[in-house]
């Protein structure tokens, strides 16, 4: 921007003037601060130099003038003004174009609302929306999960009334759907077997009641810990936790078959940095490959754990198709015995705009605040 308003590349000016008219520029393009503003209180920073504040102002002038050019989509350009590593900015550039990874990356910059996931064997939502209210919180339902609730206004998490309770549960509306995408009813047999810290755990087994069964499998002593604790707080009477990995051989407590199995894998979590915006800075695209081969291991041990006629679900929270639709066409094409069935078939309507083509579901980059998951729903043939 700066070159094209002075003739001249950035790195040939003042070091001064250069850095003013990287503030001022800032100030134009990306901020509500009004054009006027913006220039004189950067002009004003230019201090006794004369010629110095005369320059500035005049190329300041005329970008608020003229607009503020919209930078090229390149990897120079979209991982500076984003925060994005230049390897995830080419990346995302290659696979969705320069509006797709604008619009991601301005997703990922954006902070995660909080939602809570009403514990319903404890509480209705109307109950513990009322008692969050009277504490003088925000609450806002969700569009898409019934025991959803969007809370703003809070202090400490654990502080909002209902924790010690377990009358809720902090999970992203994403996360909600996968769980539900799973499809349990009462009294069916259900292995997590990624299951810490819990969320999906819990939820599931709220669905499938005190007649049910969810296994929740964990091989990370220290999550296998929080694991325990959470279950303990929300009262999940009917999780049974168990300690192992599926890839790694059938742990004790965790023999099949079951009804349905969820395999929510570990990832390179890319799709929830709005959550974890550090993460950027410490992942790479070594880890994603190592991730998906992970994953493949898991699901290919899990399919083996669903009786016929039952479900099998993969969910990661990202997007990059190592980990999505690299795993699942692979396994698909290895295992003709699961079908895929579509999101919305699962889940309704609400969810269609959600629902690709395969049947997959997913949230990535969408502009409802929602953490960007990916799943997809199997069944097993009967026969």
């Amino acid at each position: 921007m700066i070159a094209g308003a002075t003739g001249r590349r950035a790195k040939d000016l003042d070091r001064r003037a250069r850095t003013l008219l990287r503030l001022g520029v800032y100030q134009l393009a990306f901020t509500r601060v009004p054009a006027r503003a913006a220039v004189h209180s950067t002009v004003a920073l230019g201090g006794g130099d004369a010629k110095r504040r005369g320059f500035v102002n005049g190329v300041l002038r005329a970008l608020a003038r003229d607009g503020v050019p919209e930078p090229p989509a390149d990897v120079d350009h979209l991982g500076p003004r984003t925060g994005l590593p230049d390897w995830l900015a080419r990346r995302w550039l290659e696979r969705l174009g320069p509006e797709g990874a604008e619009a991601l990356a301005r997703h990922a910059n954006t902070p995660a609302p909080l939602t809570l996931r009403v514990n319903a064997a404890r509480i209705t939502p109307e109950d513990l929306t009322a008692r969050l209210e009277a504490a003088g919180l925000e609450v806002t339902p969700s569009a898409w999960v019934p025991e959803a609730l969007r809370v703003a206004g809070h202090g400490a998490v654990r502080e909002i009334p209902g924790y010690a309770e377990g009358l809720w549960y902090v999970q992203d509306e994403a996360g909600q759907l996968v769980a539900r995408l799973v499809g349990a009813r009462p009294g069916e047999r259900v292995l997590d077997a990624c299951a810490a810290p819990g969320g999906k755990a819990t939820q599931l087994a709220a669905t499938v009641g005190n007649k049910g069964e969810v296994v929740a499998l964990e091989p990370d002593p220290g999550r296998l810990e929080r694991l325990e604790a959470n279950v303990r707080r929300l009262g999940a009477a009917n999780v049974r936790v168990v300690k192992g990995d599926l890839g790694s051989g059938p742990p004790a407590g965790a023999e099949g078959p079951f009804d349905r199995v969820l395999v929510d894998a570990p990832c390179s979590g890319l799709g929830v940095l709005g959550r974890h915006p550090e993460g950027r800075w410490w992942k790479n695209e070594a880890g994603i490959r190592a991730c998906a081969a992970r994953q493949r291991s898991i699901l290919e041990a899990a399919a083996g754990r669903v009786r016929p006629g039952g479900a099998l679900v993969y969910a990661v929270c990202t997007g990059e198709p190592e980990e999505t639709t690299g795993v699942t066409d692979a396994f698909l094409a290895a295992h003709q015995e699961f079908q895929p069935v579509p999101a919305d078939a699962v889940l309704g309507a609400a969810v269609r705009p959600w629902t690709a083509p395969d049947g997959s579901f997913t949230t990535l980059g969408n502009t409802a605040g929602l953490d960007g998951f990916f799943a997809l729903h199997t069944r097993r043939g009967a026969c």
